[in-house]
């Protein structure tokens, strides 16, 4: 029994410290990221530039990308029609949260609760401006040498699940097609 008591608080003492490294993460990204938000005196390309590269370091890009058109489509595709559509995506991703993200201003993010299931991260927060707000939920995981992002749930409403179903959509129209899909998206 003493064993188990011993076990059950390494366990626990390990995820209060994980907990704690993603919640400085989460702070100092988040802080970041409303900089690029609220500079209003870079231009307009400086300011995508930064939403460019904050996407690039902060999201799993690569694992989204392939999350969201599934392993049938991966494994019929060349190298070459996976990295164009990783690239159009990569893309799309950046420009959706640049204009979501443009549409906001003196936001605030704040980190509310930190929750740990199967090696993914949920962290709760409240994004807010002086007249509204919503609860955002990131899952993010561990690489071993960073965080990752890999969903945004706003109000209830996973990016990951709606953009699954909507590529699942233009990929059922075009029978599967990845490059039919890759024009679509580069379209947005």
């Amino acid at each position: 029994m003493k064993k188990i008591l011993i076990v059950c608080g390494i366990i626990f003492s390990f995820s209060t410290i994980e907990a704690s490294e993603v919640s400085e993460w989460f702070e100092k990204e988040s802080s970041q990221f409303l900089e690029i938000i609220n500079n209003n005196e870079g231009t307009e390309s400086e300011n995508y530039e930064r939403y460019k590269y904050f996407v690039n370091k902060n999201f799993a890009v690569k694992s989204i990308a392939y999350g969201l058109i599934g392993e049938n489509i991966i494994n019929k595709s060349s190298k070459s029609e996976l990295s164009i559509y990783l690239s159009a995506f990569t893309d799309y991703l950046i420009k959706t949260i640049y204009k979501l993200a443009n549409t906001s201003t003196s936001s605030l993010i704040t980190l509310i609760d930190v929750d740990v299931k199967d090696n993914i991260y949920i962290i709760k927060s409240e994004i807010s401006d002086r007249k509204t707000s919503a609860n955002l939920y990131w899952k993010v995981i561990d690489t071993g040498s960073s965080y990752k992002i890999i969903d945004v749930i706003v109000e209830n409403t996973s990016y990951f699940v709606t953009k699954k179903s909507e590529f699942n959509k233009i990929l059922r129209k075009n029978r599967g097609s990845l490059e039919a899909l890759t024009k679509e998206i580069r379209k947005i």
